[in-house]
């Protein structure tokens, strides 16, 4: 469940917007210039000739690029937003945001991270939980023509498989949008963004090489992780359900928190607005895998599949459970 709740956050969401996106404007280049600069670090340059690959292996799986990442923005900082969510303490109910066209989202990206911390303390103040986290690349889900942000260029050995991973993210919500259903969208652009960077490795490295076992070392990783995740949200939900005290549900739920911090070995303290946003990217995985492999592993059939979905295909908006709309399809 979802509640919408207006608010002064939502007036200073907008006036912080567009500042933002008009700095990513000012300062883009093209890839194409920037390759070419001999100013530019030998890295960079590397990462930005393999999204170029990107782009074509993209185009070439009916994920089209639509003049997305043809440019570069070199933002000398290490987020380009701030992803913060916020949910009722005892229940899975996430606070919306609603913005003329585009409708309700369970979270929102801030440029400005001191309005963002802002907003955090005054929704914690109404007593919400909140989560604010550090994000490296978000899209415009195909309003704009989104740039190659250097917060997308990661240091370490895993920078091209990341690239690759959040490009093919990206560029599905660019390809794919349904109205006032954020987990729906997140959760197909995770689907198509790890499935499809996986064939991409496989193509551009080899099944037997480094990059793909490392890449799929990590992708197991994660899923490990959102086992335990997953576990502890079924065991909230069921608590928040029950009727004990309300006195009695927080202190069950601290320990539930406590524990899956230590399982999952989280960096974080986790809260009823992480768990709500990691179900946002991560729920009817299964299904989009059964329903990808239905159509042959074709993505131009799986395409053609997901396109049939619309905001009327859903009873109300920002459904949680969209594994059932996905397996229809099939």
């Amino acid at each position: 469940m979802s509640v919408s709740v207006g608010s002064c956050s939502e007036t200073r969401y907008r006036l912080q917007a567009g500042p933002g996106q008009l700095e990513l404007a000012i300062h883009s280049r093209s890839i194409s210039e920037v390759i070419a600069d001999p100013q530019t670090d030998p890295r960079t340059r590397a990462l930005l000739i393999e999204v170029e690959r990107i782009r074509d292996y993209a185009n070439s799986n009916q994920l089209m690029t639509r003049g997305n990442y043809q440019q570069y923005v070199d933002l000398n900082r290490s987020a380009v937003v701030y992803f913060l969510a916020a949910s009722k303490p005892l229940a899975f109910e996430a606070k919306l945001w609603n913005f003329p066209l585009v409708g309700s989202f369970p979270y929102t990206g801030w440029f400005d991270f001191w309005a963002a911390q802002w907003t955090r303390k005054r929704l914690e103040q109404q007593g919400w939980d909140v989560t604010i986290r550090p994000v490296r690349a978000y899209s415009t889900g195909g309003w704009l023509h989104d740039p190659v942000l250097s917060t997308m260029l990661t240091g370490g050995n895993g920078a091209t498989r990341y690239l690759v991973n959040v490009i093919l993210h990206e560029l599905t919500h660019a390809n794919f949008f349904v109205a006032n259903q954020a987990t729906f969208n997140e959760s197909l652009a995770s689907f198509v963004g790890d499935q499809m960077a996986d064939e991409y490795l496989v193509e551009r490295f080899g099944a037997s090489s480094a990059e793909v076992a490392t890449y799929r070392a990590e992708q197991l990783a994660y899923d490990n992780q959102s086992k335990q995740m997953a576990t502890a949200y079924a065991a909230l939900s069921k608590l928040y359900q029950s009727s004990i005290t309300a006195l009695e549900k927080r202190a069950a739920k601290k320990e539930i928190l406590r524990k899956l911090r230590i399982d999952a070995d989280l960096a974080f303290q986790p809260n009823n607005a992480s768990l709500v946003g990691f179900k946002t990217y991560n729920s009817g995985l299964r299904e989009f895998k059964t329903l990808y492999a239905h159509c042959g592993s074709d993505w131009k059939r799986f395409f053609r599949q997901i396109k049939t979905l619309s905001p009327s295909s859903f009873p109300s908006e920002q459904i949680e459970a969209v594994g059932q709309f996905v397996a229809d399809l099939g």
